[in-house]
């Protein structure tokens, strides 16, 4: 179980780095190619268009070539999508490389995540919360890898770096043994016939279902919207200098690492669905007061306890949803991490549009209140008691 959870870390490591590289990289690439930053909005696009397919097709590879072929396959995918960045091949051939790039990693997430639901039963919620730890440090560590290599202008080799550590996670996907997990490797068994259980949008859960995607489309919207759009709420706010409003980024996924350290812990000791709904409604509450803050100091505070609050939200609320929802696990993982794929690319459009329109108070009472339906839905799934919802 141990080596199944930690090879697991390190691949969630990768899907860390590998979905920020390019957003710390974006002004070298833009700069070197002579492109505006509508080019660079493009290239972010087609990485997310190649994540959202890669989502929604992992379960299908699972069923039919198996969770190690599919894993292989997608973590030498990008290593070799990361390699050919190195080149710097011509503009054009950018683009189509972050399609394949992010379907490498849209297979990974559901995958993994699926993997370790299935094969640890016990203390589900600390066992992907650790993941989602190792995501974060990979979200923490790239800017810094990038940002120095950047200032001696060998920015092009953090891709690198980057195509040999996914190499190394393919081989050890494609060698190390996992004992009695190993049976959780091959194809997929657990996709039911039943035309209920595989459609779960139009059988009996389908309400259930349907929450659930809304759920995960808010809150990785909101989560994508605050951590790209903090510094301008300082800057509009505040008057804030360019650093210390970029500052605010790092602080926020400094909470949310600190957060999940404990997340999972948290959730077994409370039940899922207590911690869901203290998460959430903290959400709500500090979120809608970032609008309002008085000084650089009370944002940073509110920044953290955000961060704190939205930390456990994804992989606890990950496990939730997988024990109320029968059927297969990678295809309830991998539909709800694409409705928070589809999330992450809409509503941060909200967002800016509101952000040219109005002040940063309407933004964040905006935010909130969509966060609101987060917490309802978690009361109302909870006071149902469909299944047991936690240790």
């Amino acid at each position: 179980m141990k080596r199944l959870l930690w090879i697991g870390c390190i691949t969630y490591l990768l899907i860390g780095l590998t979905h920020i590289i390019i957003g710390s990289l974006l002004t070298e690439i833009l700069d070197y190619y002579d492109r505006s930053y509508t080019d660079g909005g493009m290239l972010v696009a087609c990485q997310s268009i190649g994540f959202l397919t890669g989502v929604i097709s992992s379960s299908y590879l699972a069923k039919y070539i198996g969770r190690r072929r599919a894993l292989v396959s997608a973590t030498f995918t990008i290593s070799i999508t990361q390699i050919a960045f190195v080149l710097l091949v011509p503009w054009a051939w950018w683009l189509a490389i972050a399609v394949i790039c992010g379907l490498g990693f849209g297979i990974i997430e559901p995958l993994v995540g699926s993997l370790i639901i299935d094969g640890i039963k016990e203390k589900q919620a600390v066992a992907f919360s650790r993941l989602e730890v190792f995501f974060g440090i990979g979200s923490l560590v790239m800017p810094i890898i990038s940002g120095w290599l950047a200032a001696t202008d060998l920015w092009r080799f953090s891709f690198l770096v980057l195509g040999l550590y996914a190499l190394v996670i393919c081989g050890i996907w494609m060698k190390v043994s996992f004992g009695s997990f190993e049976n959780l490797m091959g194809k997929s068994k657990d996709i039911p016939e039943n035309h209920d259980d595989e459609n779960p949008i139009f059988g009996k859960n389908r309400y259930l279902f349907i929450g659930f995607i809304l759920f995960f489309l808010i809150y990785v919207g909101t989560e994508v919207s605050v951590m790209n759009f903090l510094p301008s709420i300082l800057v509009n706010k505040l008057g804030t200098e360019t650093f210390a409003a970029t500052l605010a980024v790092t602080i926020y996924w400094g909470a949310m690492v600190a957060g999940r350290l404990g997340a999972g812990y948290l959730a077994e000791r409370m039940n899922y669905v207590r911690y869901l709904l203290v998460c959430c409604f903290g959400t709500v509450v500090f979120i809608a007061s970032l609008g309002f803050i008085t000084s650089l100091w009370m944002g940073y505070l509110l920044i953290i306890l955000i961060g704190l609050m939205m930390a456990g939200i994804f992989g606890i609320a990950l496990v939730y949803a997988n024990q109320m929802l029968p059927g297969s696990t990678e295809r309830n993982t991998s539909i709800l991490i694409a409705s928070g794929g589809l999330g992450g690319i809409f509503l941060p459009l909200l967002t800016g549009g509101i952000m040219d329109h109005f002040s940063t108070s309407v933004v964040s009472i905006v935010l909130a209140g969509l966060s609101v339906f987060m917490f309802l839905f978690i009361l109302i799934s909870g006071v149902r008691k469909l299944v047991p919802t936690g240790v």
